[in-house]
């Protein structure tokens, strides 16, 4: 039994490595087949995104975490088997900065700006949690830009901003930007814990490496990117006229984060057709990946 113990102690020592590690390995793969990582770089933004396969262009935005490698780790590979896909890290994710102001007009206008210089004049579009919000901004600038939309666990104009006080004495605390901007390793596993349908323990050297890669910067910046949400979200819904290229909500049946009535009250909104997807929480992407990747094949094919 002596080489359990071995082991033990060798991921003990180790754990700091793995994430750092995993994201190396998951580099090579996007290498393997075909994605390559891409800086764009302007007066106001540098972006790092990610670019892959050919034929018609899907555009893929994440949520207030993570980057754009992680989010759609697995979604890249299989999309760039038929479809032209790019996904870039937002700002202030990733390795995406910028000096503009943080808010979403800033999201949009660094997107657009990735895209103009790309030559890109028409794609579909994907965002999930708050690339949702980015998304909507970016469907209301530019209509005609997009051919298809796909929201993601994302409430859009028709979300109550009065229910995020709600979803903060649900967490015990005083302001979003305590639930979403991650600050400690410690945040990491309260927010694992909220979005998952499945929850899991996280060892705490693995918080940590995940803190240390993807979380220990740019807190400022992200709490007054969730603050400012509240004012920017509502305006857009003011504007009834707007035509909506043709629209799939997808949701998690059981996300706890934004319930599944918000996904529908949306989808009702944008005359949208809605996807539930079982057994998935705030992030269906990856807890039903199979189910998820169906739908959001059929949405992109119809």
């Amino acid at each position: 039994m002596k080489w359990i113990f071995f082991i033990g102690i060798f991921f003990m020592l180790n754990a700091c490595n793995m994430v750092r590690w995993n994201q190396k390995q998951l580099s090579k793969k996007f290498e393997r087949n075909g994605i390559v990582e891409g800086h764009f770089q302007n007066d106001e933004h540098s972006i790092r995104y990610f670019e892959g396969g050919e034929g018609e262009t899907v555009l893929l935005l994440h949520g207030f975490g993570g980057d754009a490698q992680v989010t759609w780790r697995k979604m890249f590979m299989d999309l760039s088997e038929n479809y032209h896909v790019i996904a870039p890290d937002l700002l202030w994710f990733g390795k995406s900065t910028s000096t503009a102001t943080p808010n979403l007009d800033s999201q949009v206008d660094a997107v657009k700006d990735l895209l103009d210089d790309k030559k890109i004049d028409q794609t579909a579009i994907a965002g999930i949690s708050y690339g949702g919000f980015v998304l909507t901004g970016l469907i209301y600038a530019y209509p005609d830009l997009f051919t298809k939309i796909g929201i993601i666990d994302c409430p859009g104009v028709t979300y109550d901003v009065a229910n995020l006080d709600t979803l903060c004495a649900t967490q015990g605390v005083k302001s979003v930007d305590e639930i979403f901007v991650v600050k400690t390793p410690e945040d990491i596993q309260e927010l694992s814990d909220l979005g998952s349908y499945k929850q899991r323990n996280i060892p705490n050297g693995i918080l940590e490496d995940i803190y240390t890669v993807y979380y220990d910067q740019h807190h400022e910046k992200l709490t007054k990117l969730i603050l400012s949400l509240k004012e920017e979200q509502g305006r857009f819904a003011i504007d009834t006229t707007l035509s909506f290229a043709p629209t799939t909500i997808f949701w998690g049946e059981f996300d706890r984060v934004f319930p599944i009535e918000e996904g529908e009250k949306l989808a009702n909104f944008m005359n949208a057709d809605f996807q539930m997807i079982p057994n998935a929480g705030h992030a269906p992407n990856v807890e039903n990946y199979k189910d998820f990747l169906v739908a959001f094949r059929s949405f992109l094919e119809n």
